[in-house]
């Protein structure tokens, strides 16, 4: 008789909270939802470096500033329309053929990375690259928030393509096999954007609803047909060239890769959670897996309790389990994604009336309906056979007792369940007996069957194949985040093996696989050499490779470049997102860019090269401006830590990390200051060459961002913002006791924090919807003028010469803006007709005639002269990017604009002399003919570089063109158009002409 116990590692934690990444892909839910699940999956887990918990940290900070008055981020798609009905609103209410006279943005970049003390150089993200097939110098890369930038020279330069469209996150590209003019762009929600014109112009191709596109893969034979996988969204198939779309199975609810066979395009593999394998074009695909399993319990312990076997009666029933309650978790459907609970393999042989019998009890809440269902398979089969399923609305259930099939093999049971709400079923005094004599058999822990093939697990899965030798597929997977396993077909994805690493971890930070750490999928790819099929390289936080067909790997980057050197290794930026091998190099995509081994088959401390110079995609969260001239800028990002803007025009990386708040020494501007997450804070002396960490206050640890200010009066003063306010009058230095705090405990940690820059007594402090004052530099308690604000405070400026004087922008559709004159007693909506997107930062310009209040947006700058009721966007070059943070420089009298996507940028302060509508030279730009049939030419005698921009009557942009030359012969320009009113709008650095084309 054999005497094993049901153990189980399930909690409702896990279950309900681990979808928490797949719930920030989605639009479905709340940002207040993902927030719950997260903290329940990071109640229980490790929330240090490789977690995944910076990855939402990150996430976060953003939806909460972005979110609207329901709690939901707005989809891509309503932020398009929202875009296009404001631009048909500009055009139309502009003056037609007249110039207005304009500033122009510069771009300032950085541009490429150039380490001093910071230890993770980089210039921004690259999620992907695509590589024309008839020319391995048209590269094309795509960055999340920075638009899609083209190179023509093999990566000695780029020219960015989407600047002024109304979205510029991209997470996948493709050249057409056939077509090097034809690309493929896959975005957030499922989009799909097509150029038929070298990137010139895009349209919006195709759009699914749901999912970032990870791939898109096209078949070189036949481009009609295309696959494309989104996490969170599926796994789909189009045989029109994508302009339809369908899953290719049900159970594809998520996905990450699709390749081909490659010497047979007939058979197409395809992955999520689990693996695919067509073998018939595409037309069906099918689970290759023998029991698609998911994860599987360990021996556990629950509430400090070893569960036990109780004494059986004779009659064969189990008296009680010590810590009984057994919960089995659920998934909101079947398709195979269920928690199933799996026996070890159950000899039944010599039971003349075998049962299995329980208790289950449905976790019921108003309208949950909780099922269960029992499934059997024998050794030998590869099918689950259904025994019972129940239903039930009410919360006790009764002993169940099931009759087993007499089978002669060694045989399995499992438990699924399954909920409206994912929440759970119990189950109590599981035991399997004969009813006969009272023998009893009880499983030991849930497990996966011993040398079943095919034995993957849930983790998401990425594909290598090699033209080498097409009957080789490999497979790795991820397991929490880690590495969980690498498989190994040699029969053509039909039947895979795991090849054993035992514990190591390639996905972590350890150049020797020992850690325990990991932020796959985010962080996970797999390519194999085209000519060896044996050559394997995969990537997660660092990159490896095997020259053994998987058995073996080593690594080939580490993420510090003195690290790499001493290992004589490639430096790489940690967080490689995308490999590609191709034309005998290996391209790698990660969070500092885009590097590639030019010999992939010697590895050594040059075995990665650097191409992302000339690149602007970097992501501030924050920037500080000196008062000085000439200027010097320090501006913190995320993944690539902070670096500052010297007088020479470089920029240098200083610190390391996410980069948050910084600020240049109003008195010393050799002197900066930074923080990088929660409140982390440093110092340099020297314009960043050599650093100094900080102590913070009694060890705190703030938020995300942690507010970070220096006194506008005594400069070694300065101020940070946790639970307090604290304030150090030695710049930092001396120990996290010399931080005085000046407020009282706010109860949590606080999101902005000002100081009047003309009374040093006067702060503003706000978390959430409430702000506070204090008129007396935080000797009394700060008062609360939140008044009836209701949204959540995304930034607060306070004028430069009247400390009551304030201006807060909310994450709110009708007020946007507030501004009090009064220190807060009362507050002024000022939304006027601003567009509906996120406001984000401010800063006042004060003026001898009207003071000018600048507002950042997620789309673009916007200004407002004095009492006026119209916001004018100040947006001339400037790309369709994210505004973290305004800064104005009174020494040049330059606005800066710290983006998250496109790097730093600058224009001049508004001059309310040069506004206005000018006369001069109007009549020379001409547009002709016009009326016209689509086909129209535009000239100028003006030699400055013009950007041209059409637009239809409902504000969707057509066609944009960058740098163009009107004077030479003009530009002419061939478009299908439909009938009706167009407008035209030309911008130099100083002029903006908007003229009406009609298309007959």
């Amino acid at each position: 008789m054999k005497l094993i116990t049901f153990l189980l590692t399930f909690t409702f934690f896990i279950s309900h909270s681990q979808d928490y990444r797949h719930m920030m892909l989605s639009n479905d839910y709340s940002v207040e939802n993902v927030q719950q699940a997260a903290e329940e999956y990071f109640l229980k887990s490790d929330k240090g470096r490789g977690s995944g918990f910076k990855q939402f940290k990150r996430w976060e900070y953003n939806a909460l500033r972005m979110q609207n008055e329901s709690g939901f981020l707005k989809s891509s798609s309503e932020n398009i329309r929202e875009l296009e009905r404001y631009q048909k609103l500009k055009n139309e209410n502009t003056q037609i053929n007249r110039a207005t006279r304009v500033n122009a943005w510069e771009e300032l970049g950085p541009k490429r990375w150039n380490q001093t003390t910071g230890w993770n150089p980089g210039v921004g993200r690259i999620t992907s690259v695509a590589i024309d097939d008839q020319n391995p110098q048209h590269i094309i890369i795509g960055a999340p928030t920075g638009g899609v930038w083209k190179s023509t020279d093999g990566g000695l330069n780029w020219t960015v393509l989407t600047d002024n469209l109304s979205n510029i996150y991209v997470y996948s590209l493709a050249i057409h096999p056939n077509d090097s003019d034809t690309y493929f762009w896959g975005s957030v929600s499922g989009i799909i954007y097509k150029s038929t014109d070298g990137g010139n112009t895009w349209n919006l191709w195709s759009n699914t609803g749901s999912g970032v596109v990870n791939k898109i893969l096209i078949n070189p034979s036949n481009p009609n047909q295309m696959f494309f996988s989104a996490e969170s969204g599926g796994i789909f198939k189009s045989n029109d060239g994508g302009s339809s779309w369908d899953l290719i199975h049900e159970n594809a609810t998520t996905g990450f890769d699709v390749e081909f066979n490659a010497n047979d395009l007939s058979i197409i593999y395809a992955s999520g959670n689990d693996f695919f394998r067509s073998s018939d074009s595409g037309e069906t695909f099918s689970p290759i897996s023998s029991d698609l399993l998911s994860d599987y319990a360990q021996e556990y312990v629950i509430g400090g309790v070893q569960w036990n076997i109780a004494t059986q009666n004779q009659n064969g029933s189990v008296s009680s389990y010590e810590g009984s309650n057994m919960a089995v978790f659920v998934s909101s459907n079947w398709n195979g994604n269920a928690t199933r609970l799996i026996t070890p393999s159950m000899d039944l042989s010599g039971l003349t009336s075998p049962y299995l019998r329980f208790y289950h009890t449905a976790v019921s809440w108003d309208g949950d309906i909780d099922e269960l269902r029992i499934l059997y398979k024998s050794s030998s089969s590869s099918d689950w056979i259904e025994l019972a399923h129940f239903t039930a609305e009410t919360a006790a259930w009764q002993e169940q007792n099931i009759i087993l099939p007499d089978v002669s093999d060694d045989y399995y049971i499992a438990f699924e369940a399954k909920s409206n709400y994912a929440r759970g079923v119990t189950l109590d005094l599981v035991s399997v007996y004969d009813a006969s004599d009272g023998t009893i058999v009880l499983t030991e822990d849930f497990e996966a069957p011993p040398n079943a093939v095919n034995q993957f697990k849930s983790g998401p899965k990425m594909i290598g194949v090699s033209a080498a030798d097409s009957d080789v597929v490999y497979v790795v997977e991820s397991a929490s985040g880690k590495f969980g396993g690498f498989y190994k077909s040699t029969d053509g994805g039909l039947n895979f093996s795991q090849i054993d690493h035992g514990t190591n971890n390639y996905f972590g930070y350890s150049s020797t696989a020992d850690d325990n750490l990991g932020q796959a999928p985010r962080d996970m790819d797999i390519v194999v050499n085209p000519y060896n099929v044996n050559d394997v390289h995969i990537a997660g936080i660092l990159s490896w490779r095997s020259i053994d067909g998987g058995v073996n790997f080593n690594i080939t980057s580490q993420w510090v470049p003195q690290n790499a050197a001493n290992q004589n290794i490639g430096y790489c930026h940690a967080d490689i997102d995308i490999m590609l091998y191709k034309n005998d190099k290996l391209y790698v995509g990660s969070d500092g860019g885009l590097f590639v081994a030019n010999n992939p088959l010697s590895v050594s401390s040059t075995y990665y090269r650097d191409l992302t110079k000339g690149i602007g995609i970097r992501q501030f969260y924050k920037i500080g401006v000196s008062q000085s001239s000439p200027v010097t800028i320090s501006g913190g990002s995320q993944d690539n830590g902070t670096s500052v803007y010297r007088t020479n025009g470089i920029w240098y990386d200083w610190l390391g990390a996410d980069g948050m708040e910084t600020f240049i020494d109003y008195a010393n501007p050799y002197t900066i200051y930074g923080t990088s997450q929660f409140g982390s804070l440093y110092k340099s002396s020297d314009v960043g060459s050599t650093i100094q960490g900080l102590d913070t206050p009694l060890d705190k640890s703030g938020n995300w961002v942690t507010p970070f200010e220096q006194d506008p009066a005594t400069p070694n003063t300065i101020y940070s913002g946790y639970d307090r306010v604290y304030k150090s009058l030695q710049g930092g230095v001396g120990g996290s006791d010399h931080w005085l705090p000046i407020s009282q405990d706010f109860g949590r940690n606080l999101d902005n924090l000002k100081i009047a820059p003309s009374n040093n007594q006067v702060m503003y402090a706000s978390y959430s919807n409430r702000i506070f004052k204090t008129a007396d530099g935080g000797a009394t308690d700060w008062t609360d003028i939140s008044g009836t604000i209701a949204s959540r405070i995304n930034y607060i400026a306070i004028h430069p010469s009247n400390p009551d004087k304030i201006a807060i922008a909310l994450n709110s559709t009708n007020s946007k803006v507030l501004v009090s004159s009064n220190g807060g007693l009362d507050w002024q909506g000022i939304t006027h007709d601003l567009p509906n997107f996120s406001a984000l930062c401010l800063t006042w310009q004060e003026n001898s005639d009207h003071d000018i209040l600048y507002l950042g947006m997620n789309y673009g700058v916007y200004y407002l002269l004095g009492n006026a009721t119209t916001w004018i966007p100040y947006t001339n070059n400037l790309p369709n990017v994210i505004v973290n943070e305004l800064e104005i420089n009174n020494s040049e009298n330059m606005l800066y604009a710290g983006t998250y996507g496109r790097g730093l940028w600058r224009i001049p302060t508004l001059d309310q002399n040069g506004l206005g509508v000018t006369k001069a030279d109007i009549e020379d730009l001409k547009l002709y003919p016009n009326p016209s049939n689509g086909k129209f030419k535009i000239s100028w005698n003006k030699s400055d570089p013009s950007t041209v921009k059409l637009f239809d009557s409902y504000g969707k942009l057509l066609f944009y063109g960058k740098n163009r030359d009107l004077s030479n012969g003009g530009l002419e320009i061939d478009l299908s158009l439909a009938s009706g009113i167009y407008f035209v709008k030309i911008n130099t650095v100083s002029q903006e002409v908007t003229k009406k084309l009609i298309i007959e």
